[in-house]
């Protein structure tokens, strides 16, 4: 009998073959199956990672779900981070167009017991002390417990898993930072209002603080060190992906994507992909400014 992870992972092999591309309805009710720590492949481990399982070493527990391994503490809280973050996963998946064959890997994630862990966690690493969460490459850190409210964050658990899908299907191919934040901001939301069967606006942010402008955003090579401006960042990548995701396909965005990471600029990428819908980019321009959260 083959056990449920690999039954898993070979369905989706079978959907890649039978249509090219993962299609089908992202999996509702993965299992977290339980493994031994000393069974758990060391490769993919990065320094943070080795970092992470050193903190109190004998209270994690590892388990797996087809795409992911896990290591946690509380086995409520994992369970629920296997069953949102492979339908995270499957749902990114299916909007960049992508094959099962590529994220078959399965990386590690890390999820912290409470805030004061973390906290301690993040003083170690060298990043930056507001992070809630954050992708590594294909590696996930989560603290999954919001700090305001202390729920379970499930848009900044799709926000993150979004980094990891993104890790793997493109490799070394790195998104313009703005791009990057941006659609992970918008899969964030859209992968949990797709869970849930709802409208997509209910789940949104508000865009009142995207008030960069084109030439700022896309001049962002790095991200910017006051909290006020990385705001900015992220509310103005979120709404230009909205703006670029309403007025075309996915096959669109996805060509657009490949345009700039091959290092076209914006203006020439629309001017390849969305000449129809923007025959001029001053016209794209006037329409992104005008746009709003609907």
């Amino acid at each position: 009998m083959i056990p449920p992870v690999q039954a898993f992972a070979a369905l989706l092999v079978l959907a890649s073959l039978a249509g090219g591309h993962a299609q089908s309805e992202p999996p509702r009710d993965t299992k977290l199956v339980e493994i031994d720590r000393g069974q758990v492949p060391q490769e993919g481990i990065s320094e943070r990672g080795q970092s992470a399982l050193k903190i109190f070493p004998d209270k994690w527990k590892s388990a797996e779900t087809p795409h992911f391994f896990l290591h946690y503490r509380r086995a409520t809280e994992a369970r629920k981070v296997a069953r949102e973050i492979e339908y995270n996963l499957a749902f990114v998946v299916r909007q960049l167009g992508a094959t099962p064959a590529q994220v078959a890997k399965k990386s590690h994630i890390y999820v912290f017991e409470d805030a004061a862990e973390w906290e301690g966690f993040l003083s170690k690493t060298g990043m930056p002390p507001w992070m809630s969460s954050f992708a590594y490459g294909d590696e996930l850190f989560l603290n999954v417990r919001g700090k305001d409210s202390g729920d379970f964050d499930s848009q900044t658990l799709a926000h993150e898993t979004t980094h990891a899908v993104i890790a793997r299907i493109y490799r070394e191919r790195r998104w313009p930072v703005w791009l990057n934040e941006g659609f992970s901001e918008y899969m964030g939301s859209a992968a949990v209002a797709d869970r849930k069967n709802q409208l997509l606006k209910r789940f949104q942010n508000k865009l009142e603080q995207a008030d960069m402008t084109l030439e700022e955003l896309v001049a962002l090579d790095k991200y910017p060190e006051d909290l006020r401006d990385i705001a900015r960042l992220y509310r103005t990548g979120e709404k230009l992906v909205r703006f670029l995701m309403s007025k075309g396909s996915n096959q669109q965005f996805v060509a657009l994507v490949d345009a700039l990471i091959d290092g076209q600029t914006l203006e020439q990428a629309i001017a390849t992909n969305y000449a129809k819908e923007f025959p001029d980019f001053d016209m794209f321009e006037a329409g992104f400014n005008s746009f709003q959260s609907k």
